[in-house]
């Protein structure tokens, strides 16, 4: 470019280097062309032809486009100063399938393959040689193709929670989804994400795991029950999900002595007070069940009925254990915390159980005169007084197992007649 007449206007081109061979390479080697081409361009008309092009011979062709063309002087010469503000390069195919490359061909290649990235190589693979699997969209080449284990040609990533997409398997090692046969598992993300339930023949999926857990062993039990097959011990009243068992430790609650049972709801208490997914489920703390519903446990779950301060001194007994300790873990802590919160809602539950007896009492000894002016002197010396729920008017009574058809009659017809002779609603506490 002519430096010589600076005051002279300045000439923006472009070049358009897409039809020439041999494009430059460097600042110096674009300065040389452009040498090469001006005595050939202040030939040139502007307004005549914005656009010229210029055969270089075996070189190929340069073209120059004149970006101003009104604004620049006529006749162009040799003092006219040019600027070059852009260049139109060839096309090239920078990332180029390594596949492709090998049977001499060149191809763009989008792709990376993992497998020819190994030992710092960049490795590319175009559309027509990428090998994808189902689960993910990584790519490779045909020669990398991800194998199973096993060695044979995998067909599917795991996207199970053990591989996260990142081990491939065969179609004979891989388990489909149950609803969607595009997502596939490996046989123990499968179990992890579709567990059996423990019934056997069971086709439903175990996504409940048995809570059961003691102060001891505060790890849960952990076998996999479906929503029809597991137990739910319904310790924190009827609007609180019970405590999920599977049928073994459900059924072990019968034998189970009242001290351990005691345990068995503390821990499991304890456990619920640092579980995440209970604290987001309500800002309330989560809380030891009323000695009131205790009872009621024991009854129902071992036919034991014991009196408010004989349940009170289970709880004492166990703090005082627990206090005990030569060392006290999270869990220890935890317990004591809850326990210490107890003591209150304890005490006034025997001061309710005291008032409601009185009065309950009366009811029963009703009950009781009504069964034997009716002639029913076994039913009398037999039945037991279990509770009064003076706020619905429910009086909870025992009765041995032979005489409970006796008791209610057909149809709870001497139920009824007790009821209406009595005044209040009669039931008869259930069993486990």
């Amino acid at each position: 470019m002519n430096q010589s007449a600076a005051a002279a206007p300045v000439v923006p081109v472009t070049l358009d280097l897409r039809a020439f061979r041999a494009p430059p390479r460097s600042v110096q080697e674009c300065v040389a062309l452009w040498e090469r081409l001006e005595p050939a361009v202040v030939t040139v008309d502007p307004l005549a032809g914005p656009r010229v092009r210029f055969d270089l011979g075996d070189e190929g062709e340069v073209g120059v486009w004149f970006l101003e063309p009104a604004a620049a002087p006529r006749p162009l010469g040799p003092g006219t100063p040019f600027a070059i503000r852009g260049v139109l390069e060839p096309a090239e195919v920078r990332n180029t399938c390594a596949t492709c490359r090998t049977s001499g061909s060149t191809t763009y290649a989008p792709y990376r393959c993992p497998g020819c990235d190994e030992g710092r190589r960049i490795g590319r693979v175009c559309e027509a040689h990428a090998v994808f699997l189902d689960g993910s969209l990584r790519a490779s080449c045909v020669r990398h193709a991800p194998v199973c284990r096993c060695g044979t040609t995998a067909v599917a990533w795991c996207s199970g929670v053990r591989c996260r997409s990142r081990t491939a398997w065969c179609e004979t090692h891989l388990r489909r989804h149950p609803r969607d046969a595009s997502v596939a598992y490996c046989a123990d993300c499968h179990a992890e994400r579709f567990p059996e339930c423990e019934v056997g023949q069971c086709p439903s999926t175990g996504y409940i795991r048995c809570e059961h857990r003691t102060l001891a062993a505060m790890k849960p039990c952990g076998r996999r029950v479906c929503a029809d097959h597991v137990r739910r011990w319904q310790v924190y009243g009827r609007y609180s999900r019970g405590v999920a068992l599977c049928s073994r430790h459900h059924h072990g609650l019968r034998s189970t002595s009242p001290e351990d049972l005691i345990d068995i709801v503390l821990a499991g208490t304890v456990a619920r007070a640092s579980g995440k997914r209970w604290k987001s489920a309500s800002n309330r703390r989560v809380q030891l069940p009323r000695i009131s519903i205790v009872r009621h446990i024991l009854i129902n779950t071992r036919g034991t009925v014991l009196d408010m301060e004989d349940i009170d001194r289970l709880f004492t007994s166990l703090e005082r254990r627990l206090r005990g300790l030569p060392s006290r873990d999270a869990t220890v802590s935890s317990a004591l915390d809850l326990l210490a919160r107890h003591r209150t809602s304890r005490r006034e539950d025997i001061e309710r159980f005291r008032q409601q007896h009185v009065e309950g009492h009366a009811y029963f000894g009703r009950m009781v005169d009504a069964l034997r002016r009716a002639g029913r002197w076994e039913l009398a010396d037999a039945v037991e007084f279990s509770d009064f729920r003076p706020g619905k008017g429910i009086l909870f009574v025992k009765v041995p197992e032979h005489l409970v058809g006796l008791f209610k009659g057909r149809g709870q017809a001497n139920v009824r007649q007790l009821e209406h002779q009595v005044g209040v609603s009669i039931q008869l506490e259930r069993r486990g």
